[in-house]
């Protein structure tokens, strides 16, 4: 069937999903992924990352305009040639282009479209504002499957403009009757409805999908893309793109743990409700589908399928996520890159059933939702990118019921929690102390200008059609635990202690207020912290279930508090009289400077080993600074990594892995390093602050701090980087500055949080 065929007919043909492949350069041979928007380049930040040294740093962009493929020169120094023309502006691509940046060349492919043998030159592409307001060209004729004609008589040319003339009238017809057809019609005509047979077939949509599962039912809302003036908007974001393109409609996702949608923004209580679905380019395990009973973003019915042939049926209701059919596989989906599947919902009452190329999945009752708006998406979840394209969304209601679907607003998202919205305000509580530390006074050490809190950059947040709330995908199984983090409260200029479940947020309660720099036991029986409040000053530790603190240490400038996992003995570090900030030890219920060949041993951010036999801590041996590695009495020290602002280290719990966050690229980011050693590896890299990492219990998971999206959260991510989920939004701010003591108080770097079982 020919390819881009749109409307009531069902579409088969290939994924539109374009290729590069290196031909000449460092990089020849490799092939790359050419996404809706696909940034090339030297940084790690692009799409396509070249080692190219005469490739600039942001050099060039491919993205699909219109339907068609354009290249755009990013202002690269060294320029970019398109078939050995200098690109100036905007210009169209076709298969077998060749693109040349530096010393390297990259060939384009387009699937099933059969390279040029002689690429030439073309002129610009028009912009998307002269798109709009100039007449619509005629359709480009496809030069790879048009026969060529020798010659034509006048009376063959005759009945060909004939024959074109009344073909265009006829086309007309049809397309102003499609375009009546988007809103409820007066006076619709029912369907007959369709008989599914009894064994799926796989390889195509069945035919009969295209005809309601319910007897009795109108067509009262159809759109099939074939123009960007329905009311589906073209919308960019960080990490999603949905946009017109080949007929249809495209969702693209480049982030894991994410989804992004399309809404009909319609709202109907009883009803079938059927997409067309390509999953044209990312991983098989994410998934796309339809949403239903759509009431706002903390509530609606979700039917995913997966590109390797699963499905799903959820509800997400009053922020919970509840599964109604679990991951199940099924012969009816078709599966892969480039497979097409006709999906349907059909909701009446409190009965639901799922569709998939006319073949009946799953039916389930549940009345949570009765009614709300409908449309589709596209998620990812541990791997970061899917790109799917739809088609032909349709909407039956029952006779007589056509009005049931009414219009409403454009929905907008909601502002996300500044950085300086309050939390509520804790009960004070007493802190009694019943030891008093004596710190040495340390002559030798010099004196250094003190620190500043760190301004942190606000993100964007997510754009009103996407959402980091996402389900599970098949396989995974949610984080448990519990895990401690302060949070900032700007009214009362002072911070405060909670606790919550790792996994979702739940059971949030406060563990301790007018404190900060939360550290548990391995066990999660005791905690130690700083205490702000203003007349019990210093580092406490107590049971986390409550009674009487011990204040180990009552000076000021005394921070970060560590309980060992092998004796429960305690670690901090301490400014104390201004000076630079060394490591302290509590031996004997007194905490005493630790030292290495008599000489104080200079650093902060320090934390245990999980045999409680070493530590790792962040400062400088001579003048080389970063992470270090010291056997508990200060002897053996080894710089782990080579970054002054390298700290917050934390071990993993087998011993083989040091996460800490750095400001070496620019922003805070999370990398890792051998305990030996060796490569650091980035594991986060986003235009937000990110950092304070801590390992789960069982070192599965890596949690830390994040404002991506423009709000405080807790996320967390396999020890590669790789499936980075945000857990729960912290509902407020993790940066401050404690009001009454501006001197000692650093902000949100020099804060923590800890995972406990």
């Amino acid at each position: 069937m020919v390819d881009n065929i749109h409307g009531s007919v069902t579409q088969i043909g290939p994924s539109v999903a374009p290729k590069l492949e290196a031909t000449q350069g460092p990089n020849a041979g490799e092939t790359y992924r050419v996404k809706l928007t696909t940034r090339i380049g030297r940084e790690r930040d692009n799409d396509v990352i070249l080692t190219d040294p005469k490739v600039s740093r942001h050099h060039a962009r491919i993205d699909l305009q219109e339907g068609v493929w354009v290249l755009t020169d990013l202002g690269s120094a060294n320029k970019t040639y398109l078939n050995g023309a200098v690109v100036t502006s905007p210009t169209p691509l076709e298969s077998g282009d060749r693109i040349r940046l530096g010393e390297t060349e990259l060939t384009f492919h387009l699937p099933l479209k059969p390279d040029s043998d002689a690429p030439i030159p073309r002129r610009a592409a028009r912009s998307k504002a002269e798109t709009i307001v100039a007449a619509a060209p005629a359709p480009k004729p496809d030069t790879a499957a048009a026969p060529q004609v020798a010659q034509t008589t006048p009376s063959r040319m005759f009945w060909l403009v004939g024959g074109f003339v009344a073909l265009l009238a006829v086309a007309a017809v049809v397309l102003f009757t499609v375009f009546l057809s988007r809103e409820p019609s007066t006076a619709p005509t029912p369907t007959a409805a369709a008989e599914f047979p009894e064994t799926p077939v796989a390889g195509t949509p069945a035919a009969a999908a295209d005809i309601p599962s319910t007897p009795g039912l109108v067509l009262a809302y159809e759109e099939d893309f074939s123009d960007s003036f329905g009311g589906w908007d073209d919308a960019f974001d960080t990490y999603t793109t949905k946009q017109y393109g080949n007929h249809r409609y495209q969702i693209e996702v480049t982030a894991s743990n994410l989804v992004a949608w399309g809404m009909a923004n319609r709202s109907v209580s009883d009803f079938e409700v059927q997409v067309e679905t390509r999953l044209e380019d990312g991983s098989p395990t994410n998934s796309f589908g339809l949403l239903f009973r759509f009431k706002d973003r903390d509530n609606f019915y979700r039917f995913d399928i997966s590109g390797d042939g699963f499905f799903l049926l959820s509800k997400f209701v009053d922020t919970h996520w509840v599964t109604l059919v679990d991951w199940t596989e099924s012969p009816a989906l078709n599966t892969g890159v480039g497979a097409d599947n006709i999906l349907k919902v059909s909701a009446f009452g409190p009965q639901i059933t799922v569709w998939a190329n006319g073949q009946k999945l799953a039916s389930v009752t549940d009345d949570s939702l009765t009614e709300g708006n409908f449309g589709f998406f596209a998620s990812t979840f541990s791997e970061p990118y899917i790109w799917v394209s739809f088609d032909n969304l349709k909407m039956w209601v029952p006779a007589g019921k056509e009005q049931a679907i009414t219009m409403i607003p454009t929905a907008t998202r909601p502002s996300a929690a500044p950085a300086d919205t309050p939390a509520p305000a804790p009960t004070s509580t007493a802190v009694p102390s019943t030891a008093t530390a004596s710190p040495e006074a340390e002559t030798a050490i010099s004196e250094s200008p003190l620190p500043t809190a760190t301004a942190t950059p606000t993100p964007q947040p997510l754009p009103e059609y996407a959402s980091r709330d996402q389900t599970l995908g098949r396989g995974e199984r949610p984080v448990s635990g519990r895990i401690l983090f302060p949070l900032f409260d700007p009214q009362r200029g002072i911070y405060d202690i909670y606790i919550a479940d790792a996994a979702d947020g739940d059971n949030r309660e406060l563990v301790q207020a007018n404190a900060s720099q939360p550290a548990a036991s391995a066990d999660g029986k005791n905690i130690a912290y700083r205490s702000w409040q203003a007349d019990k000053r210093g580092l406490f530790t107590r049971p986390l279930a409550g009674g009487d603190a011990w204040g180990f240490d009552l000076f000021f400038e005394s921070a970060r508090p560590q309980i060992s996992p092998a004796d429960q003995s305690l670690m901090y570090y301490s400014r104390t009289g201004g000076k630079e900030p060394a490591i302290y030890r509590v031996i004997n219920g007194v905490g005493e400077v630790m030292r290495r060949e008599s000489v104080p041993v200079q650093g902060k951010a320090p934390k245990w080993s999980p045999d409680g036999q070493q530590f790792v801590y962040s400062g400088c041996l001579g003048n080389e600074c970063g992470i270090i590695l010291s056997n508990i009495d200060g002897s053996n020290p080894r710089l782990l990594t080579d970054h002054p602002t390298d700290t917050s280290p934390e071990i993993s719990p087998d011993g083989k892995q040091v996460v800490f966050m750095s400001q070496r690229g620019g922003d805070w980011e999370i990398y890792s390093v051998s305990i030996d050693g060796g490569k650091i590896t980035a594991l986060t890299s986003d235009d937000a602050s990110t950092g304070l990492p801590t390992w789960s219990p069982d070192g599965r998971k890596i949690a830390f701090v994040s404002n991506r999206d423009g709000e405080w959260a807790i996320w967390d991510m396999n020890p590669d980087g790789s499936a980075q989920r945000r857990l729960f939004t912290l509902d407020g701010t993790i940066n401050g500055t404690v009001q009454h003591d501006p001197a000692n108080s650093f902000g949100w770097v020099e804060e923590n949080i800890d995972w406990i079982p």
